[in-house]
């Protein structure tokens, strides 16, 4: 099995620090920002990153998002050839089979930076004031993961490298409930009323896994820009 938990992808992606719509010089982390864009879906028979919304593949929404805040974007999937025409670095699972443990390992694996934001290729609406500020949150923490309704949401979340061993040992060890994994990672949990301030979480974390999430995305798209302005947070 090939090596890479050290190897870096090439080129540099950086997280700048937004606020009132201006980009402060000088006040960029550098970030690998990643889309997990898994497989094919068991209840929409194919992948969702290409589920339309208004007429545009989630997956481009996402890209559109992330353009103006990371230089380089990086795509993680086992259906590599659905994502060849998009221009950017595409890697499959390491271990593959294994869920989203395995997409996150190898997301951290193939990350350029230390930290790095993971964003499932299913949630449209996430804001990126949020991803911001989960970065600013991690410090020497493993995973900065938000819990919402009860749920933590690991496919929208920050992490470091340093969760590569515990990743490594689960994947081949087959403890691969999401649970258990943040509570062996020194991981700080970010409950919904810390995140009230950003919107809509029901909305914001919104995942499109069938028809009906998809046709209620069409309502809010109908109403909200999916590309959100970045505005002056008090954080």
């Amino acid at each position: 099995m090939r090596d890479v938990e050290t190897e870096a992808a090439v080129g540099s992606l950086f997280f700048p620090l937004i606020y009132g719509g201006t980009v402060n010089e000088g006040d960029f982390m550098l970030v690998s920002g990643v889309i997990n864009a898994g497989g094919k879906s068991s209840r929409m028979k194919f992948n969702k990153a290409f589920a339309k919304i208004n007429g545009k593949p989630i997956i481009n929404i996402i890209i559109d998002k992330f353009t103006p805040v990371f230089e380089e974007i990086i795509i993680i999937s086992n259906e590599p050839e659905l994502f060849e025409n998009l221009g950017y670095k595409v890697y499959e699972d390491i271990y593959p089979g294994k869920g989203p443990v395995g997409g996150m390992h190898a997301a951290l694996s193939y990350a350029a930076y230390e930290q790095v934001f993971i964003l499932g290729c299913d949630m449209p609406f996430v804001d990126m004031r949020i991803a911001e500020y989960m970065l600013e949150k991690l410090g020497d923490k493993d995973s900065v993961v938000p819990r919402i309704k009860g749920y933590l949401q690991p496919m929208s979340a920050v992490y470091s490298k340093k969760c590569l061993p515990r990743l490594k040992y689960n994947l081949e060890t087959d403890r691969l409930k999401l649970t258990r994994l943040f509570e062996e990672l020194n991981a700080l949990i970010i409950e919904e009323e810390e995140l009230a301030c950003f919107g809509n979480l029901d909305e914001l974390f919104l995942n499109i896994n069938d028809q009906d999430a998809l046709q209620k995305a069409d309502m809010i798209a109908g109403r909200v820009d999916l590309l959100e302005k970045p505005v002056k947070m008090s954080i």
